[in-house]
């Protein structure tokens, strides 16, 4: 059994011993993945800084743009706009591939909890402590999945 499905930020990758959480959903990002641990939550907490250093950047540098034309008195009314679409897309683009990226073994999993579209995991991590991940936006497909699987109750 080998499937997949997609939430907010990335995918659930599912087969017989791990549940996977992923950028793309490619079984062959799967290999490289390790279960969740401190240095994990470190890496994930430098990434998440990298991508908000990068908005801070975008939004100084629209803003520098902006004063820089509005003193000219031209494009006073679209490059504000054109800003706002810009940071926007931006944020859309690099949502998807924000999300955590790990393994987790099925027989560590304790239980899982559906409600309001947001799915939570509790379990043990590489470390042996308990742990939980909350993912938002869970396809209808996963879950009707991880019923099928009885991580869910239906």
């Amino acid at each position: 059994m080998k499937d997949f499905f997609k939430y907010e930020k990335g995918y659930i990758n599912i087969d017989a011993t791990y549940l996977y959480l992923t950028q793309t959903g490619n079984w062959s990002e799967t290999d490289s993945l390790a279960e969740k641990s401190a240095k994990s939550k470190s890496i994930a907490t430098r990434k998440k800084i990298k991508t908000y250093s990068f908005y801070v950047m975008l939004l100084a540098f629209s803003l520098l743009l902006y004063f820089n034309v509005t003193n000219g008195k031209s494009g006073k009314f679209m490059l504000p706009l054109g800003i706002i679409l810009l940071l926007i897309s931006s944020f859309n683009y690099f949502r998807a591939g924000s999300g955590s990226q790990y393994k987790i073994p099925l027989h560590k999993i304790n239980t899982m909890e559906y409600s309001f579209k947001s799915l939570k995991i509790y379990f043990k991590n590489a470390d042996n402590k308990d742990d939980f991940e909350r993912i938002e936006n869970v396809e209808p497909k996963g879950i009707t999945l991880l019923k099928e699987l009885k991580f869910l109750n239906s």
